[in-house]
C-alpha cells in the first residue's frame, strides 16, 4: 500500500477511503464521487486516490475493457489515442492507480460486478448499473496530461497522449510494478516522482 494511501481515513472495516469519495455520517459512499473533492483534484492537481499533490508530468488512471481495447488498437496501429468523451474519473499518481486497480473489487477481476447504480444516471453514468460486469480486460494507463471542466453538476476529465499502457486480465499482474514504484519512491526520498518514460509500453 502506498504510504499516502495508508494515511487516508478508513471505513469501519479498515479500508482506506479515496480522496474523491463522499461520506454519509461515518460511512463512505464508495460508488459515488464528491463534486467538491473532485473539483479540488482537478483545480489543484491532486491525486483522486490519496489526495496528495501530483507533480507536473504524466498522470495515471485505471480504464475498463472498452477503453483498454481502444488504446491497445491505437498503439498497435501506431496511432495517437485521445479520449474525446469526458469521464468523471480523475487522475492520480502511478502507485496509487496501480494499487487501486488491485484492491477495488470492480476493477480487479474480469467477472467483477458493480455493487450499486449511479444515483442520477445521465449520458456519462448510464453504464454505472448494479450488476454490470467490468469486462475481459482493463489497464492502468499513463497520460502526458489531462484537461478538465468544472460544471455546477459534474467535474469532467479528458486525458491526453498515452505514455504508458499496462493491460491486465486480473490486476494483481501489476504487483511487481507497484513494488518497483514504491521502492523507487523510497530511494528518491519518499516523494512522488516526476513521471515515467515518455513512451507507451
Amino acid at each position: 500500500m502506498p504510504p499516502t494511501v495508508q494515511a487516508r481515513p478508513r471505513d469501519p472495516r479498515g479500508y482506506p477511503v479515496p480522496a474523491i469519495t463522499p461520506w454519509e455520517g461515518d460511512e463512505p459512499q464508495f460508488a459515488l464521487t464528491d463534486h467538491g473533492r473532485s473539483a479540488d483534484c482537478a483545480l489543484k492537481r491532486l491525486c483522486s486516490v490519496c489526495g496528495g499533490p501530483m507533480p507536473r508530468g504524466p498522470v495515471w488512471r485505471v480504464v475498463g475493457a472498452a477503453e483498454s481495447a481502444a488504446i491497445a488498437q491505437a498503439l498497435a496501429a501506431g496511432l495517437p489515442y485521445r479520449n474525446l468523451t469526458p469521464t468523471l474519473e480523475g487522475p492520480g499518481h502511478r502507485a496509487c492507480m496501480l494499487y487501486a486497480s488491485m484492491v477495488c473489487p470492480y476493477l480487479a477481476r474480469p467477472n467483477a460486478r458493480r455493487g450499486s447504480s449511479a444515483e442520477q444516471p445521465d449520458e456519462l453514468t448510464a453504464h454505472v448499473q448494479r450488476g454490470a460486469v467490468r469486462g475481459s480486460s482493463g489497464a492502468v494507463v499513463g497520460f502526458a496530461d489531462y484537461e478538465y471542466a468544472v460544471t455546477p453538476a459534474q467535474v469532467l476529465f479528458r486525458f491526453l497522449d498515452v505514455v504508458e499502457f499496462l493491460p491486465h486480465q486480473e490486476s494483481d499482474a501489476h504487483i511487481d510494478e507497484l513494488r518497483a514504484e514504491l521502492e523507487a519512491r523510497t530511494a528518491s526520498g519518499g516523494g512522488e516522482r516526476d513521471g515515467r518514460p515518455g513512451q507507451a509500453r
